[in-house]
């Protein structure tokens, strides 16, 4: 059981806001945010970070803490009291994310899995300047055996592998994305060559020249069901 239902409970409470102005901040209803706070369902992922960015509060700590109205205060103060000291530590930025929508739209061929600017995004913090990639993991998704242990509407975030950063992919996670393929494998190495693996029978070679683009995984958001 997460703490997001109790914590936007104190944010309205801090903030003096009813549940009908807190919905509309994020083009919710009264009757989802009273649904929240009452435990009886728990906002997607997707809208859990946008309310956790709106009022400066670690994603974390907005989901698996319960918070204090101090320290709701002191995120949103952080932020008004020192505005460039907030940039340069907790700065965001919008990231394309792979839903289930995209996913399926993606393999119907109705869209390209490197269509990226056409994706919806989440706003995320700032942790490289190399392109990030949101993914929603669902088991359709060719994967790698290692990741089993990922549930429905987990967040996977990833990095562009670039010429900096290759030397720390090995058998770490990865994602593979072309006009019409994708999949989530483990890096592996083979002499000079370097292959994103999927199974016993199917892997990709890294190719800076090629087509597809490789991704390195960051982080991960863990979705909790009631």
């Amino acid at each position: 059981m997460t703490k997001i239902g109790a914590n936007i409970k104190k944010i309205r409470t801090a903030r003096g806001l009813s549940q009908q102005s807190f919905g509309e901040l994020f083009d919710l209803t009264r009757g989802n945010i009273s649904s929240y706070e009452e435990s009886r369902a728990e906002p997607r992922l997707e809208t859990s970070l946008r309310i956790a960015n709106y009022f400066s509060i670690p994603l974390e700590h907005f989901i698996s803490r319960s918070l204090t109205v101090n320290e709701i205060l002191q995120f949103k103060g952080d932020k008004l009291i020192d505005e460039e000291r907030t940039i340069l530590h907790l700065q965001l930025r919008p990231v394309p994310f792979l839903n289930e929508n995209i996913y399926m739209k993606c393999s119907y061929q109705e869209m390209r899995f490197t269509d990226f600017s056409l994706f919806p995004q989440l706003v995320l913090p700032e942790t490289t300047t190399n392109a990030l990639l949101a993914v929603a993991y669902q088991p359709a998704i060719p994967h790698h055996s290692s990741l089993e242990g990922y549930q429905v509407r987990d967040l996977l975030v990833f990095e562009e592998v670039t010429r900096q950063n290759v030397h720390l992919c090995q058998h770490k996670t990865g994602l593979f994305t072309a006009e019409n393929e994708i999949f989530l494998g483990r890096y592996e190495q083979a002499e000079k060559e370097f292959f994103l693996v999927l199974n016993d029978f199917s892997k990709q070679v890294f190719d800076w020249a090629g087509g597809g683009k490789f991704w390195r995984k960051m982080a991960v958001y863990r979705h909790e069901a009631t």
